[in-house]
């Protein structure tokens, strides 16, 4: 079930990589300041290339990891490939989300952020519950066995 919904996530950020990378003028701008106004930019190229690349290195290396760890116990094992490709899959709806609000801050539209801005927070935020429900996870597998 999680290697399902990790290999969902990850195609829907292929996806919105690439509709985003479509809707993107040729300079993309990345940076704000207070008032809204874009700071700094970089090509589409560029842009696209390294958010693939950020895609590529945070999936198949939490992936790999997690086919390569082996652990004394197959509870812990389950436990931790679970947990990294569930962590995977967080990471590929923040990814999806900042993906989304760059496409919207170079759409050329005025558009109010504090709509939209609270989903980052939410996304960061959900991926700092993640990383601390491992030691959690962990003792609770402790205690069970």
């Amino acid at each position: 079930m999680i290697k399902a919904a990790w290999g969902l996530s990850l195609l829907a950020g292929l996806s919105v990589l690439l509709y985003t990378y479509a809707g993107l003028p040729q300079k993309v701008g990345y940076e704000l300041d207070n008032f809204g106004d874009v700071t700094a930019t970089v090509g589409k190229e560029a842009f696209f290339y390294v958010s693939l690349a950020v895609l590529v290195i945070a999936n198949f290396s939490l992936y790999t990891v997690s086919r390569s760890l082996r652990y004394k116990r197959e509870s812990i094992n389950n436990l931790m490939t679970n947990w990294q490709l569930s962590l995977a899959t967080v990471l590929n709806f923040f990814f999806i989300i900042v993906w989304n609000f760059i496409m919207v801050v170079n759409s050329g539209e005025t558009f109010n952020y504090d709509n939209f801005g609270y989903l980052i927070y939410i996304s960061l935020g959900l991926i700092v519950v993640w990383v601390l429900a491992l030691p959690i996870l962990l003792m609770k597998n402790q205690i069970s066995s």
